[in-house]
């Protein structure tokens, strides 16, 4: 039978933790109001998963706003949905939305001061959210920010990618926190915080998971879970790589290019001759599909077939100048 602590004893254990003091051995400390429904290791998978989110979040909101704009993860915390609310400013630009497979609800929030940031930079500002006083966003403004949370929802869904796959569906704008009742006050909730930084704004970017929303992915977030997962990932794009290397593109190289007026392309007969605005040594460009590649010098073969060499390599930032 095991021994019975007297009053005394009880009273020194709740007195030591009270001060400060490390309890004695096999006393552990207990948050019954945030009670922890997912351990360390969990948390730092869900971090590192979401670390992914940050860099997608930066590039996105760059070109949203056409400047440098740096995202980076403020806090992972466990924490109870009213509280979260509470955090929440009214109005606020609140986007609640399901989560595929799970089927379960979570919502993606962006502060007040870096929605108008996004509004005044669409509108042709500098991006800048100084002197906005708190209000309720205009249907037109709405619009302009949804244009990005578009974009945001399949940074979300990629961010999932190397655990599984997930397809958001069911989104809907909430301006007062309120009215967004995805789960109970009481219900213990992850919340992962982004802190966003432009010239000209900053504020941040929540991400709320309600606990039955992630509890069936729980086991695929050990460390060894998802460094397993990850390698299946990388195994079926391995095998997906080898299947497509087969499929058959088609090629097409353009010699040269030129401009008429409508007038001279009615009038143009056979055996007419155009005159082009590249010249006869200037490189041609092969396509691959309907994307410009390279560079290629042209030149017939001895049985009579034409065959080109590739002279150089076609800068992404530079296919739009040789685009049909």
């Amino acid at each position: 039978m095991a021994d019975i602590l007297g009053k005394d004893e009880i009273d020194a254990l709740l007195g030591a933790t009270e001060d400060g003091e490390k309890p004695a051995p096999g006393i552990m400390n207990y948050d019954f109001k945030h009670p922890a429904r997912v351990n360390k290791s969990q948390l730092r998978t869900l971090e590192n998963l979401h670390d992914n989110l940050a860099r997608l979040l930066s590039s996105r909101l760059s070109r949203a706003m056409r400047a440098v704009v740096d995202v980076d993860t403020a806090f992972v915390d466990q924490t109870t949905y009213a509280e979260f609310i509470m955090s929440l400013s009214n109005p606020a630009m609140s986007y609640q939305f399901t989560m595929g497979p799970t089927q379960g609800q979570a919502i993606f929030d962006i502060a007040m001061p870096v929605t108008f940031a996004l509004v005044d930079r669409a509108m042709g500002g500098k991006g800048s959210s100084q002197g906005v006083n708190a209000r309720v966003v205009t249907p037109v403004e709405i619009g302009e920010v949804n244009s990005v949370v578009k974009g945001i929802i399949e940074d979300i869904e990629a961010t999932w990618e190397p655990i599984l796959r997930v397809e958001i569906s069911d989104i809907e704008l909430e301006t007062n926190p309120e009215f967004m009742q995805i789960t109970a006050p009481s219900e213990i909730v992850i919340l992962l915080a982004f802190e966003v930084n432009s010239t000209n704004a900053s504020g941040l970017i929540s991400l709320c998971y309600p606990f039955f929303t992630l509890e069936s992915i729980l086991p695929r977030l050990s460390t060894g879970g998802y460094v397993q997962m990850d390698r299946d990932e990388a195994e079926v794009l391995r095998r997906n790589r080898l299947r497509l290397g087969k499929t058959p593109l088609g090629a097409s190289v353009e010699v040269g290019r030129g401009q008429v007026t409508l007038e001279e392309a009615r009038r143009l007969q056979v055996g007419d001759v155009v005159k082009l605005d590249t010249h006869r040594d200037d490189p041609a460009v092969l396509f691959i599909g309907n994307q410009p590649k390279y560079r290629v010098l042209p030149f017939a073969e001895q049985d009579g077939r034409m065959a080109v060499k590739i002279a150089g390599e076609i800068a992404p930032q530079d296919e739009e100048v040789y685009r049909r």
